[in-house]
């Protein structure tokens, strides 16, 4: 399948058939800065439901405020304001990677996994991210979702973070970039319907994790590195470690493998 129809979005009648369809207004801009920085002017501003996409965003970033840069519509790079604000934004953010990896498989992109916190991995590679930003406010305050896929890019246009990343493409996928957008919408959706939906993706990013069970460090800006083994998710989105001192929950922090040794019983 060629990916060649989020083009389709700059069309006003497209756009506006689609946004009837998801219960969102969309904003579709071939090049801005950031949709992250789009989206939360928007919540800013009262906007109800929206959702910004870019083919290109010049100032994009993801987490601890790394650079996220792509060639022309080679991402799909989009950020949601979901409205009311979700009782645990992070733990929210943090089943975003569950929702990515429902859209890729229905897309025929079956064995995605997750990183903790908030990456989806393809042959143990990046290949989306989520960004999350609350903002409050009297009337229920609201989530800025941002989330960007690796869909297109060549591995010459990754050569530089060849070692950590990945895109559909390399990995022998190719997806359109607007089917994979409307199955996200509806896949993130889902799990802000009901508690039992958030139990259910919980459930299901814990059988997708790929570090439970493996020895791991975590860095932080909050002190020296934790080292242990990542043994379970608890029920708020926090990492548990099993350390030579007993269990220890993260909060935040990157998480890396410090062994290939053999992956433990979480």
């Amino acid at each position: 399948m060629s990916d060649d129809r989020l083009h389709l979005l700059a069309d006003p009648a497209v756009r506006s058939a689609l946004s009837t369809e998801l219960g969102r207004s969309i904003e579709h801009h071939a090049r801005i800065a950031s949709t992250q920085a789009r989206a939360r002017s928007l919540a800013d501003s009262g906007e109800g439901a929206a959702l910004v996409v870019a083919d290109e965003q010049t100032e994009g970033h993801g987490r601890q405020g790394r650079p996220w840069i792509a060639p022309p519509r080679t991402a799909l790079l989009a950020s949601w304001v979901l409205r009311p604000l979700p009782a645990d934004p992070a733990l929210f953010a943090l089943l975003a990677g569950v929702a990515v990896a429902r859209a890729l498989a229905d897309l025929g992109v079956p064995d995605a996994r997750l990183k903790w916190p908030n990456d989806v991995q393809l042959g143990g590679k990046k290949v989306a991210g989520a960004l999350a930003d609350a903002v409050t406010a009297p009337d229920g305050g609201a989530l800025v979702l941002g989330i960007g896929v690796n869909v297109r890019q060549t591995s010459a246009e990754l050569a530089g973070l060849a070692a950590t990343a990945t895109s559909l493409a390399i990995e022998g996928h190719r997806v359109d970039r607007l089917a994979l957008l409307a199955r996200l919408c509806r896949e993130l959706d889902r799990i802000a319907r009901t508690p039992d939906e958030r139990r259910a993706a919980l459930a299901e990013w814990r059988s997708r994790a790929s570090m439970l069970g493996h020895e791991v460090e975590v860095r932080s800006s909050a002190g020296p590195p934790v080292r242990g083994v990542a043994r379970d998710l608890a029920d708020d989105g926090a990492l548990v470690l099993r350390t030579s001192t007993g269990d220890q929950r993260i909060l935040a922090g990157e998480v890396s493998l410090r062994f290939s040794s053999a992956r433990e019983d979480p």
